[in-house]
């Protein structure tokens, strides 16, 4: 008879008969015999691993028989530090599956209260050690010396605190463990050093939760670098804690591999966004690779460098996506197009909400911006564009000498509904234009973005033909121009006359009130004229 054990190594289901000969399928017995711990443990032991010993391993330690030869080899070279040997570390193979910066800094911090030994039971059993048991427990247990005084120990490993600075505690051994003595010391070398009053420092301690068990070493060299090498001002370590708790060594690897983020030197960039220094540095080579693979500028990436605080996987997954919506697209060229990755779901969200309300005039700003900004625009009449985001995909999109925001902008204002085009409506007309006109004629006539797509190919399909010299078109097509029009020598037309014609032909249908721009409701269209006239009836109803 033959029962299912599920094992935690496996996504598949291993068979266990029930015959005491036989107790694994040879398959999974070459697994685990081929493991790289059970190959060290061999090695180290010189004894042969029985079918029992490897079941209770995996039933207590399963992620051991998944460790490669690296991690292992990489899991000996820390333990060396503290005089822990390969052998030493097989019996208690639990310290093989812990968090190699973990397993560093629990170590460092007992060696740093000068325990007379340090074995692999030590450092996984740290939090007890530290929390649970006061010094006069472990004195008795032989870990720490008798005569030892810790809070002087503690207070003599900060060279750059002046000597008439230190105010002695004087903890009771009997009632006191080492994190409450090593939390008094950091508070006030912190004090000292920084200023940092007792409400931050708890605050340091609750958001921060490395900084409780990081060794001093590693505090004093990050605030080193932090100070003398990345030149961050107190104000700016203040407000952020975690630069105290960053990890020196990843900082450290930073600054050595990474020289710019965004076209800034890496310096620069961290003291413009602190956080980059919680990633790991391999993370953001891997984040500044994703943005080029996906063309995204370096004007972009300075003004939103809080994308080099995400996980690689995130940045390229999202981007994946975003590249797909025609909003995107549309706003692909807006210098703040990274905040669409950084608050991805945020985005799709108020996109849904844009939608239900049936609006079309979505921007950047409306779907990166603070809730009470966007609660504003879905629960506010009509639909309005943000006159920045217009600017930017014409300025960005047209190559034209001294073209600026502000310069499109004092054109586009002539008219008088100009913030209440849709920015694909914008979008889609300026990549129609550029097939057939230089963006410099496009930007002189940039009203004619304003309109429907379809109405503008329409015109600019007529007026082109008449000047190409098809007469036949003004009997096949459905777009008719003023009579006067026929003492015109067609053929003489610049592409700039011909684009000023179109937007005269669609502005004189409706009067040149710039009231021509088509607004979607319900679905069908009308033009802004007509809505505002219906609500003037009704205000006087």
């Amino acid at each position: 008879m033959y029962y299912k054990i599920i094992a935690q190594t496996f996504k598949k289901t291993i068979y266990v008969c029930a015959s005491p000969n036989i107790s694994i399928f040879s398959k999974c017995r070459r697994f685990y015999h081929d493991a790289p711990f059970i190959n060290l443990y061999k090695e180290v032991s010189g004894q042969s691993v029985s079918e029992n010993f490897l079941l209770e391993l995996q039933k207590k330690n399963p992620k051991i028989f998944n460790l490669s030869d690296e991690q292992i080899k990489y899991t000996l070279q820390i333990l060396k530090k503290f005089s822990i040997t390969a052998e030493d570390a097989c019996f208690d193979p639990h310290v093989f599956c812990m968090n190699h910066l973990l397993l560093d800094n629990y170590g460092e911090i007992l060696r740093e209260c000068n325990f007379t030994v340090i074995l692999p039971k030590h450092i996984i059993r740290y939090h007890t050690l530290v929390k649970s048991r006061t010094i006069s427990q472990l004195k008795k247990e032989g870990l720490l010396k008798e005569e030892l005084n810790l809070e002087q120990l503690l207070h003599n490993s900060f060279n750059d605190w002046p000597r008439d600075g230190i105010k002695l505690m004087n903890f009771p051994d009997s009632s006191t463990n080492i994190l409450t003595i090593r939390m008094s010391i950091l508070e006030q070398y912190l004090q000292n050093k920084f200023s940092i009053t007792h409400e931050e420092f708890q605050k340091y301690c609750k958001n921060y939760l490395p900084l409780k068990h990081r060794p001093m070493s590693d505090i004093k060299e990050a605030v080193n670098i932090a100070q003398n090498n990345i030149k961050f001002n107190i104000d700016t370590i203040r407000r952020n804690g975690f630069i105290i708790s960053s990890d020196p060594a990843n900082t450290k690897l930073i600054l050595e591999h990474v020289n710019s983020i965004g076209g800034l030197d890496i310096r620069e960039a961290i003291k413009v966004e602190p956080a980059i220094l919680k990633n790991h540095y391999q993370a953001i080579l891997k984040i500044k690779n994703i943005l080029e693979d996906f063309n995204i500028s370096n004007e972009a990436q300075r003004l939103c460098l809080k994308v080099y605080c995400m996980r690689p996987n995130t940045v390229q997954e999202r981007l994946e996506h975003l590249v797909k919506l025609k909003e995107y697209q549309v706003l692909s060229s807006n210098p703040r197009v990274l905040y669409m990755v950084v608050h991805e779901r945020k985005m799709m969200n108020r996109l849904a909400k844009i939608q239900a309300a049936k609006k079309q005039c979505y921007s950047l700003n409306h779907l990166v911006s603070s809730t009470k900004v966007f609660n504003t625009y879905i629960n506010s009449f009509g639909n309005k564009v943000c006159s920045r985001d217009v600017a930017v995909l014409i300025s960005s999109s047209l190559r034209v000498a001294g073209i600026t925001n502000k310069s499109v902008l004092n054109k586009l204002k002539r008219h008088k509904y100009w913030l209440h085009t849709a920015l694909n409506v914008v979008g889609e007309n300026i990549q129609m234009l550029k097939k057939g006109f230089a963006d410099d004629v496009i930007f002189e006539n940039c009203q004619i973005l304003l309109y429907p797509v379809y109405e503008v190919e329409q015109y600019i399909d007529f007026l082109m033909k008449i000047r190409d010299g098809d007469a036949s078109i003004k009997g096949t097509s459905k777009v008719e121009v003023d009579a006067s029009y026929n003492n015109l020598n067609w053929h003489i037309l610049t592409d700039n006359q011909i684009l000023s014609l179109v937007l005269y032909e669609i502005e004189k249908k409706y009067h040149f009130s710039g009231d021509g721009i088509w607004n979607k409701l319900d679905g069908s269209k009308i033009n802004t004229h007509m809505l505002n006239q219906k609500l003037k009836q009704n205000s006087t109803n």
